[in-house]
Parts: C-alpha cells; structure tokens; sequence
C-alpha cells in the first residue's frame, strides 16, 4: 500500500505530505488563490452537469490517462483558459482540476511544487490527496441539520450508568468506547473488530482521535472511512472536540461514542518509490495514451521510447551493474511492459549477465551503509568542535540563533559555521598568513567567508568606539569564477547590513538593481576604494583571476616593461628587448613600486574562491596573487587535493609568509643554525624539519610549500607514510567538514541527499572490439618503443607505455572508446574547427556519418599489425538523411556507451520526465551526444567552452529551474566543475570517462547540495578491456595519498600509540571490508591488507565497484 494512501484523512499528515509546517498553512493555502478558485471551478462545473446526482471522484489512474488523452498533440482540452465545456463529464472536470493543482502550484513561487524535482506521479499524488480532502470537507459541510453546537452543549451528556457528567476534575483522563453501529452483517458475524477503547483524551487533537478510530478497527484495510460520531445523538466535529475531550476527562467512566462509516472514495494507491511496478506501469500508460495517431512521429514520447528500445536492443553486447533490478520483456509496441525485480541471491542473477537498463531505488540498509561511508572520508584532526566557546569568542550573543551583530534578521549561520569561522581567525594569527577552508560542495564556504568578514568589522567597529588604535582602513578583495560573482555579491547583501560590495570585472559602467557599484577603471593605488576612510575597511571587492592576472600580473607588466626599454631605446632590437624584460622578470618576487598598477598591500585580506585553480605556484594567477602581499589569505576549495599531493603545494604557496622562509635570514630566526640536523649539513637544502621535534620553532618550516615537496611529494617515504605528513600539514592551515562530520553531535551533512553510485561495466561487440584493439595497439606501439631503450628488462612495458601517452594519443583513446568511428574524423573534430562549425547551430547526426564516410575515403586506416579484416577499412552504406531509425543505428554501432545512456534517457527523460546531466571529457564528445539527442527531438544542450558567460548563466538557470525545459544538459568535467547550483529539477548524473577523484567530487557537487532532496542516481560507465577501465585505476592510485590525509582515523586507525603509520588489519569477505579481528572472519585465513591495497579498496568502494579476492590476493 502506499506511503500516501489516507493522508488526506489527517491535517496533520497532508501538511507534512505537502512540506507546510504547519495545518494553519495548510489550510490557508488550501482557501488561497493557488487551490480554492479551482477547487470552486469544479464544484460549479459538477453542479451543472447534474443537480440531482453527485460527483462521485473517479480513481487517480484514471483521471491522469484521461488528462493525457486531452492533452496529447497540443489539444489543450483542460490547460486551456476557456475550454469547451459543455459536453464534459465528472471526470472531464476532474482531470481539469487535477491539471490547473499540478500546473499552477509549479509556475507559482508560492506554489507547493515550485522548484521541486518531482516528477508527474509524484505531483499527482500530493494534488489528488488535496483534492480528496476538499472533497471530504465539502461532503461534511452539506449534511443537513448536523451543525456543531455551542461550548457547554455536552452538559447532558451521560455515563452509561446515567449519570450527569461532573466538571472535569482529571485533565490527564478522559476515556471513549467507540462502537461500529453500522458494520456490515457479514463482517459482524466473521469476527470483525466492532469496538475499541481510548484513553487520555485530552492529549488528542481532532485528527489524531479519527486517525486512531481508523487504525484501531481498520477501517481502510475494509474499505471504509469514518463518516459521523455521535455522543448522546449529538456530533463531534472540530470545533467540538475540545469541549468533548475536556468533558470526558471528567468521567470516572468511559464515554460511548458511536460509529458510522461509509465507503471510502476512490484515491491513488502509488508507491511512493518510483521504481516500484505501480507507479512505474501508470507512468507507460499515460506515455501510451498521448499517442492519438497510428504513423511513426518523434514528437511523441512512446514513438522515441520504441525507437530506441529497437535500435539498442539489436547489439548484442554485454551490461554489468551492481544493482539487482533488471528489465526485460519490454514490448516495443507498447502492449505490455515488465519490470522485474530480483535479489542479489536471486538465482535469475547469478551466472550470465543480463542485457539492458538496470535501475533500483536504494534500501534503507543501502542509505545506511551510504551514510556510513560518508563517514571514512572525515578527517577528525580538520575539524574543531564547541559550537557555544566559538559563539562566544565571535561576540554571537545567542549560540540557539547565531547570529554575528550586523547581520540582517532573515541570516543566521548553521551550527558548523560559527567554529569554521574562529578557526580561520586562528591560522591568520598563527606562522602561516590564513588558511583553507575546505568543507565538502554545498555546506556553507561562501556563508563562512562572508561571516569572517562581518567578525572583522565588528572588532574594529568595537575598537574605534572605545577609541583604541586600529590599523590603516583597507578593502578586502575577493576572487571568483566569473559565473559566480553576481552570486557572491548578492550573498553579502543578503547576509550583512554593513559591508559594502563593489565588482572589478568588466569594462562598461554599470549598476545592478540592487545598487551594486562596477569599478570599470584600472585600479592603481590613487583609485578613491583605497582612500583612507571607515568604508573603505567595511568594502569587499568582487573580481575575477582572470581580470586580476590581466590587469595586475606578469603578462600585462612585461609589456609595460618591453614598451619602457623600447621607449628609451629605440634601436634596440626586439629579441633583444624581450631578453632584458625575460631577464627582470625571473628574478622578481613582487611587482616594481614604479609600476602604477601594482596592489601591494592596498587588501588587508585577500578571499580566493575554488583556489584549487591556483595549484601550481608559477602560474601567471597564483604569482598576481602572491605579489598583493595581503596580511591575510583565506582559500576555497572543496578539492585542495585535486590530481595528487602536489596540488597542496599552490595553495602553501599563497599562505607563506612573503619573506622566503628558507632564506638565510629567515633561517636564522628560527634558529636552524644551532639545531644539530643543521650541523652537518652545506646550507639550507640540507635541513629537514620532520626531523626535529614539533615544539622547535624551525618546525614550522614542515608547512611550507618547499618542505612539502622536498620531504613529503619526492621524499623517500612510502605513500601511507606521506599521506600521514600531509595529515599534520593539513591540521595547521585546513579546517574540513564532510557530510559525515559530527559537531556537538549533530551530523553537518543531514540535510544533503545520499548518493547511489552505480557502476557500470559495459562491453564491445566481438567485430568492435577488434577495431579497438587494432587502434589501441597502433596507440600505445610508439610509446612502447620508446620505454624499451629506459627499460632494459623489459618489466611491465606496456603499462608504462599506457602511463606516458601524449596527449594526442590520450584524446585518441577516450574517443575510441567513445565510439570506435571517430578514429576517421578526429583530426576535424577538434575544438577550434567545432566551434566554427557550431555556428550554424548543432550539427546535424547524419552530417557526422557525413565526415565518417568521406574521412574513410580520403584516409583508410594505416595500423601497423592490424587484425585480420580491419587494414581495409569498412565503409558501411550512408543512410537517408529522413532514415532517423538507421541514422540511429549507425551511431550505435561501435558505442556500447551510447546504446547504455539511450536505454537511460529512454527510462529516466522520456518515461519518467526526469532530468539528466552528463560530464564527459572532450569538445567532441559533447558536440557528438548533442546531435545524436537532438535526432531523437530531445531537448538537449550542451554547456561549453564557447558559450558567452550570459548564455551559459541563461542555460544554467533554465536547467536548474524549469521543471519542463532543458531535459538533458551535456558538459565536460573541464568545463563545468565549479560553482554551479544544477540540483533544482535533476537527480540523474552520467559520468561518461572516468576522471580524477577530486574532479569528480566537483561534478557531483552540482547536484550534491544543500536544497536537493532525492537520492542522486550517479552512473559511471566502463567499457571492459578497455583504455576507460585502466584510466579510472591510475586515477585511483593517484589519489590513495591524499586519500590517507583524509581519512577518518577513528574508523581506520589502529589505535596503537607505538604503531608508527597503520590503519589497522582489514580483510575483504563477500565483498565487504571488515576487521581482521571481526568474529564473521576470524579462522577464515583471509589476506590482510596492507595500507595501500586498503585504501585502494575504499576508493573503489566509494565508487561503486565491487572488490573481491581471487585466491586470496587482491584484485
């Protein structure tokens, strides 16, 4: 039975159903303009149809199927502002009002569907219980002669020994025997419950006292509702039942109450979990019935979703899932649809895998175990805890509701933020500059750093009321993604009543609606933001890197330099010109004070946003940032570990003092000269602070970006051993709360969704693979070669020629293994000459085999050792550009990938009308997936390099917020890894390449967010012996360092003070990890791991894979 069935019997239930707090809201939306004009609407329409006949609600399935019908092909025979009603019957006028619930509430902000990612069913199951209950009050408010008598009308009323009922003298009593006066004979006589006894009446509401009369003598089970109670032939209504419960509380004895029900009204019995059989057959019925014409049309959903059951189920190549629901027996036509289930036990699972889509709702046990793993990546030492000492020493007046002075009524910080905050203001006043806060995607950085600011301001604002001295008034400059500083700037207005925002990006003057000022001048020292007032140190600047490093970097002081020697000399040669600027600006650590444009130390604190773009320190942004030599420096980032360990070294870099810590000078006030270590070394490079203790001042040289590289990244240590360095490294500049992180108890991530991440291993047909196998060879032959003149002995060659392919090579393979025919065209379809063609719009799908065909002709395949049949390449014939089923066809031939996601996009887009988002890798893909979605008449788009920042805020925005536009958004990992909010209407997402675990976390973070509420499905597809399956595991290897600087320890350590580095014995048992020590394992002999084969293992795990032995040794 349904979640949802009976809710609209209780106020209670239906106002949670419908996410009002309260049934005051309820019902106040319920007489609104956004339900009762409709509802009125409807009643009126009924009352003509028939005086003298009731509408009686016809069931949900069948208002919904009929609604379809009316609306397929654009009829518009209930959305329309005046449809023709004269002919219409009850259910006419139903799926009208079902239509004008659905529609109006999702258009309307106000609306309970607006900006909620519910699909059809789902909408249609919260509007029929509203419309149930409407109809449940309207029918008590027609009873005749029943109205509701005055307070004191109950003073009659008598005991069963006929005695008068006293003034309440038990407020905590009260007691009822309800008895069923109207129960069928044939139930009676079958033993039927007749009556029940409850007690404590006065703590009942009106709701909850028919809520328990229903579920005492199941009513619903029997196909009944409550229909009147009496008490000495007197009714209990709402209004009445206060003065009946107090009244009752008074009685030494029980007070009858009689029963009689009716039958109950038709209502909509779906699960509310999708994939379950019910809803998931009425969701195929209503697709069947917008189909009003026999021909073959692609404007019609059950035409595509036949289209590509056909085309994908012709290749008979294989799908492994995880997951145990598995389809089959899918008639394309449309008669019939089955949709199997079956356990992991299950005997239709064991043996040979299954083709076609695999699709499951999560268990409660697989959320649990979701939310434990959550808690593995959480590192203890990152965090801090008390929640009260950090309201306190910001100067937060209540810890319940913190709130910093200053900040606006309708803000106030979650109970992680206020400790973030503090923690920050320690790392600025610790050796290093700042600090990095990096909390997982969609917990608060923004909030926090705008916190830390007000803070700022208010200790000032304190010390010039107390007439105290304060530093010189300067600006704080905060640099964003050019799509995120409107949401920056609109952060801080929405947060604080005193800080001023101004935005450095653009050259046009102009001013946002809510006053925003643009600097569009050069900032030089002179600008008037720098003036030596008060507001000057309330003001935040808003830039880009871009705009800074532009405006501010090296690039723009070399050509001042180049034009300055050539000015004073005209005859000096070019080359020789760009040798002496070359030569100055090698040696330069800051900007000259001549230049008029340098900002030395006009910010008194510098805010970098996704600061993991500033990862190498000799970038031309990282060095403009440098050279601001702001006293304070805080970084954003939820990956400050992007690609390896190495990426730490960038962020370090921005933190360090500006003097050279390993400069003689600073040497020596740290004292290294005196240390032992330092005695028996030349110089400074010699000096290792890892072996001194932590309490030497020259310890704090371990935090430094040359430290980390010399003696953690290229140090001689084992990788566990230099995640552990890293961990100490981390815990003086990083505060980091994950999803799983507890503070004072409470669980930070509790509001964000669980996320079920389905691997999928999918397979080239035998003809296919043999293709690929020639490419790949062909690929990997001239790095082999090269490798063997390094590699004498010839150990794992192809391995390391697979770790040294060049980038062209690289591009090659992630297409190959996208679709095997784009090895003909990969030249011309690279991402320069694809945005020239794009100008004309998304190239046409037959316009592809177009380019593959002609590119055979031109260029035949030349692979030295080629297989058998592929050194004359194949030309298949060119289909009709009308011949949409071939066109089809042939773009599936060569990608298990695309026939997997069609499946997908014909389950989760055209069935369910659910959103999609796919990252895949590069320009072409993106431009492939586009144009073969858009064969299908799909509403497809892509997010790409080439769209202006308005356009891509336009497509983000409509993505994110229309509930029907934009269906499928299609962008690449390098693209759209950062900043965007895609969560509004989508919780399916398509990894199509594998890519680095912290560019995945960013991926998922656009959909992982504070706001969404269904489990995100996230699809990882593989194809099997393949470069896509050997890709994934060297980015795994590659994060297991900094993996191991993030790891929870009170899960993996092993709680051994002596140990040195050890995470503890684990083994793997049916798939599992578990404790060595664990009695399901002891005596079972298993391999116990060691640190790097475990954390292995629990990268895989977090991805979804599956781990297990074979012969006890890892795989």
């Amino acid at each position: 039975m349904s979640a949802v069935t009976g809710v609209y019997q209780s106020l209670d239930k239906l106002a949670g159903l419908l996410g009002f707090d309260t049934v005051q809201a309820l019902q106040l939306w319920m007489g609104g303009t956004l339900c009762k004009p409709y509802w009125d609407e409807y009643t009126r329409g009924c009352t003509e149809l028939s005086r003298d006949k009731k509408a009686r609600l016809v069931d949900c399935r069948s208002v919904l199927k009929h609604l379809a019908e009316g609306e397929a092909r654009g009829a518009r025979k209930f959305s329309s502002d005046f449809p023709d009603t004269p002919t219409w019957k009850f259910i006419d006028w139903q799926a009208r009002l079902l239509y004008k619930i659905q529609s109006v509430n999702q258009a309307d902000r106000h609306g309970i569907f607006y900006d909620k990612n519910m699909n059809e069913i789902e909408m249609a199951t919260r509007a029929w219980q509203v419309i149930l209950r409407l109809n449940l009050d309207a029918s008590r408010e027609q009873r005749p002669n029943k109205r509701v008598k005055a307070a004191g009308e109950f003073d009659h009323w008598r005991t069963e020994d006929n005695e008068a009922i006293p003034t309440p003298v038990n407020p905590d009593g009260g007691a009822a025997c309800v008895v069923w006066t109207d129960i069928p004979t044939d139930m009676e006589n079958n033993g039927k419950k007749t009556m029940i006894t409850l007690t404590g009446l006065v703590h009942y509401t009106y709701e909850q006292f028919l809520e328990e009369i229903c579920t005492g003598l199941q009513l619903k089970e029997c196909g009944y509702e409550i229909d009147e109670l009496f008490v000495a032939d007197d009714p209990i209504f709402r209004d009445s039942f206060k003065e009946f419960s107090k009244r009752a509380a008074g009685l030494k004895r029980k007070v009858t109450v009689d029963l009689t029900t009716r039958n109950c009204p038709a209502e909509l019995d779906i699960p509310t979990i999708e994939n379950e059989d019910a809803s998931r057959k009425l969701l195929f019925d209503i697709m069947v019935s917008e189909k009003v014409t026999s021909g073959f049309d692609l404007k019609n959903r059950f035409c595509k979703w036949s289209l590509i059951q056909e085309v994908t189920k012709s290749f008979p190549s294989r799908i492994n899932s995880e997951w145990e629901l598995l389809t089959g027996g899918i008639d394309a036509r449309g008669d019939s649809i089955r949709w199997l289930h079956a356990s992991k036990d299950s005997d239709e699972v064991q043996g040979e895998a299954r083709d076609g889509l695999i699709l499951c709702e999560p268990t409660n046990e697989d959320l649990q175990r979701y939310r434990e793993q959550e808690k593995w990546i959480d590192n203890k030492d990152l965090q801090r805890q008390g929640h009260p000492e950090a309201c306190k020493a910001l100067g937060i007046p209540n810890p319940d509701i913190p709130r910093l002075p200053g900040m606006l009524v309708s803000a106030k910080f979650e109970f992680w933020q206020p400790l973030a905050i503090k923690a920050i203001k320690e790392f600025e006043e610790g050796y290093l500059r700042g600090g990095i806060l990096a909390d997982e995607v969609g917990i608060g950085k923004t909030f926090e750093a705008i916190g830390l600011e007000q803070y700022h301001w208010n200790l000032r604002k304190a010390a010039l009321e107390s007439n105290l001295e304060v530093v010189a008034p300067r600006p704080t400059l905060i640099v964003v993604p050019p799509n995120l500083i409107h949401q920056w700037a609109s952060a801080i207005k929405a947060i604080s009543s005193d800080l001023v925002v101004k935005i450095y990006y653009g050259g046009k003057r102009q001013t946002s609606a809510d006053g925003i000022e643009y600097l569009t001048d050069i900032l030089s020292k002179d600008n008037e933001v720098f003036s030596q007032t008060e507001e000057a140190a309330r003001t935040t600047i808003i830039t880009s890197l871009r705009t800074l490093t532009s405006r501010h970097g090296p690039s723009v002081l070399t050509k001042v330099l180049r034009n300055k020697i050539k000015d004073q000399d005209e005859s000096i040669p070019y080359t020789s010109v760009m040798e002496s600027v070359n030569d100055i600006m090698k040696g330069m650590e800051s900007a000259p004070e001549w230049w008029c444009h340098n900002l030395k130390g006009l910010f008194k604190r510098v805010i970098v946003d996704e600061a993991h773009e500033i990862r190498r320190k000799t970038i031309h942004s990282a060095v403009t940032l440098r050279w601001l030599e702001a006293p304070s420096v805080l970084l954003l980032t939820a990956t400050p570990i992007w690609n390896d360990l190495s990426d730490i070294l960038g962020l370090l870099y921005q933190l360090e003092p500006h003097e050279d810590p390993w400069s003689k000078k600073s040497l020596e006030k740290l004292g290294v000269f005196v240390t032992d270590a330092w005695k028996n070394t030349a110089g400074g490079e010699g000096f290792d602070p890892w072996d001194i203790e932590s309490d030497e001042p020259a310890s704090c040289l371990r935090y430094t970006s040359e430290s980390v590289e010399r003696h953690i990244i290229k140090g001689d240590i084992r990788l566990v051993a230099k995640g552990e360095r890293m961990r100490e490294v981390l815990k003086a500049c990083m505060i980091k709360r994950s999803y799983g992180s507890l503070v004072d108890g409470q669980v930070v991530g509790k509001a964000l969704p669980a996320v079920q991440n389905i691997s999928v291993n999918l397979a080239f047909t035998p003809k296919e693979q043999k293709i690929y196998e020639g490419i790949f060879g062909d690929c990997v032959a001239s790095a082999r070669s090269r490798r063997r003149g390094k590699n004498e002995e010839g150990d794992d060659e192809g391995n390391d020629a697979l770790a040294t392919l060049s980038a062209p090579k690289f591009r090659r393979l992630c297409l190959v293994t996208t679709w095997t025919e784009f090895d003909h065209i990969i030249s011309s379809y690279t991402a320069k000459k694809l945005n020239d063609r794009r100008k004309n719009g998304v190239l046409h799908a037959h316009t592809i085999l177009c380019d593959v065909n002609n590119a055979k002709r031109q260029r035949p395949y030349q692979i030295a050792d080629s297989p058998e049949g592929l050194a004359k390449t194949q030309i298949d014939p060119l289909p009709s550009k009308d011949d949409t089923r071939e066109i089809l066809r042939s773009h599936c031939r060569g990608s298990p990938k695309l026939r997997y996601l069609l499946q997908l996009v014909a389950e989760l887009v055209i069935l369910r009308k659910e959103k999609l988002l796919i990252f895949v890798t590069m320009p072409a893909q993106v431009l492939w997936l586009e144009s073969v979605l858009h064969l299908l008449d799909l509403d497809a788009h892509s997010y790409r390099a080439g769209l202006n920042v308005q356009d891509r805020q336009i497509l983000t925005d409509t993505f994110h917020r229309s509930p029907d536009r934009c269906y499928i958004l299609i962008t690449s990992f390098w693209v759209c890894c950062t900043g965007l909010n895609l969560q509004g209407h989508c919780r399916n997402l398509v990894f199509w390449d594998s890519a680095p675990i912290s560019v995945e976390q960013q991926a998922l973070g656009r959909l992982k967010r504070v706001g969404a509420t269904k489990t995100i499905r996230l699809f990882r597809l593989y194809v099997e012996n393949t470069f896509s399956t050997t890709q994934n595991m060297k980015y795994i290897d590659q994060a297991i360092p900094g993996l191991m600087a993030q790891l929870n320890m009170e899960v993996f350590g092993n709680n051994n003070d002596d140990a040195g580095v050890c995470l503890g014995n684990w083994v793997i048992h049916e798939g599992k990890l578990v404790r060595a020590n664990d009695p399901s394992v002891v005596g079972l002999h298993l391999k116990v791991l060691d640190g790097q084969e475990l954390l292995t293992c629990i990268l895989m795990i977090l991805q979804g894979k599956a781990i297990q032995y074979e012969q006890e040794t890892l795989m």
